[in-house]
């Protein structure tokens, strides 16, 4: 596997030169950068190559007048996935699945747990172990936040503009029951061997969602700014803490996953300052540049001659020290020219670093829901019935990995 073992520098960018950018940063935010001991979790290793390697699984919460009752496999979650599924991603050689889970409890107030998504997540976690799969369980939606935050280009086309809910960022109830949904989870997570950890919110959006100090919308992209601007009432960075402490006292030992603002951009990451709990693991995602991950069927962008060296230096940025690094998705358009040199270089960066990474999107056996969602479908290529040209790298990659639910992780304990 000597595609994914870096013994070069990163393009235009050598590692002294990452350095020197992370040590920028820290003329910023002093306080991000700050080291402290990390006691390393076997799933999670600071140092040397990952032990995970994966894919996401996507899923939101069933709207009858959006979905029908049976598109997507007829369940409270969609689309639904089956034993097969997972079998079939252990079988291409990955030992995780992220699961982008949605409504553990419900978004509008009187905030309670759903049993129907329990119900499908505990089978859900069941059908990955069985497979051989650790799983990472990541809130996506509940509480004053619906799954149709990550579809708001797309409000009025193919659902109703009043499902996009994110109150969250305003409404110290919604925050607080946010906090008791992450609880009830790491409760029913506690224990089982096969999880790797609770992420306690997929893409946190409060610089586009929260207010600045004077109580109007605060819509920055900048890392600076949103440190300047941002409210207390709206800052993430407390309302993470404030979670991750609550998770940490009901599961001591499970590990909590913990993204920045800005829809988890990497560059957001020192905003967020000293892991707040023990067991913490930073966790961002990337896809830039968005013009060539995102391009439609009928696009024609290439890759940059520099992209690879631009990701080496966002990736070594996220390199502090304190806590582990996980890239929680990553992905191009199925169609996108040279998608095997995107996956692999930023694959072999990963590895060169340490990170763990999972790769944006494992898809179910559900032919007519898949037709519906085959952008990010990892196993198809343009034509839609070929072998996808990622999968090829995301073989070689997963048969690096050796740990398995169950096995001892050699040289880890």
């Amino acid at each position: 596997m000597k595609r994914f073992r870096l013994e070069k520098p990163y393009g235009r960018w050598t590692r002294r030169a990452a350095i020197t950018a992370v040590a920028a940063l820290a003329t910023v935010f002093p306080r991000a950068l700050a080291q402290a001991p990390v006691a390393a979790h076997p799933l999670w290793p600071v140092e040397g190559p990952p032990v995970l390697r994966g894919a996401v699984i996507v899923q939101r919460r069933r709207r009858a007048e959006v979905d029908g009752e049976t598109f997507g496999g007829g369940e409270a979650a969609l689309p639904a996935y089956k034993p097969k599924d997972f079998q079939a991603l252990a079988k291409a050689g990955a030992n995780l699945v992220v699961m982008s889970f949605p409504e553990l409890w419900t978004v509008a107030p009187p905030y309670a747990r759903d049993a129907a998504m329990v119900e499908i997540l505990l089978r859900q976690l069941d059908q990955a172990k069985a497979a051989g799969l650790y799983a990472v369980v990541a809130l996506r939606s509940g509480p004053g936040r619906s799954d149709f935050i990550f579809h708001r280009d797309a409000a009025g086309a193919w659902f109703p503009g009043q499902l996009v809910v994110d109150t969250i960022w305003t409404d110290p109830a919604a925050q607080a029951a946010w906090a008791a949904m992450c609880v009830d989870a790491a409760k029913l997570l506690a224990g089982r061997t096969e999880v790797a950890g609770l992420n306690i919110m997929v893409e946190p959006d409060s610089n586009f969602g929260g207010v600045d100090r004077s109580a109007t919308r605060l819509d920055t992209w900048d890392p600076r700014r949103y440190v300047q601007q941002v409210s207390p009432t709206s800052d993430w960075r407390r309302i993470a803490a404030d979670c991750a402490r609550q998770v940490r006292a009901a599961a001591p030992d499970l590990p909590v996953l913990i993204s920045p603002p800005a829809y988890a951009r990497p560059d957001f990451l020192p905003v967020m300052g000293a892991p707040p709990v023990s067991g913490t693991v930073w966790c961002v995602h990337d896809y830039e540049p968005r013009d060539y991950t995102h391009q439609s069927k009928d696009g024609k962008i290439a890759l940059g001659e520099g992209d690879a060296g631009v990701f080496a230096s966002r990736l070594a940025a996220t390199k502090r020290g304190d806590a582990p690094i996980f890239l929680g998705e990553f992905g191009a358009s199925r169609w996108a020219k040279d998608i095997d040199s995107y996956y692999g270089a930023r694959i072999a960066m990963c590895e060169g670093e340490g990170a763990t990474w999972a790769a944006f999107r494992w898809p179910t056996g559900d032919k007519d829901y898949e037709a519906k969602d085959d952008m990010f479908n990892l196993t198809i290529g343009p034509d839609g019935k070929a072998r996808g040209a990622a999968l090829p790298i995301l073989r070689e990659a997963w048969a690096n990995n050796e740990a398995r639910p169950g096995s001892a992780l050699r040289g880890r304990n």
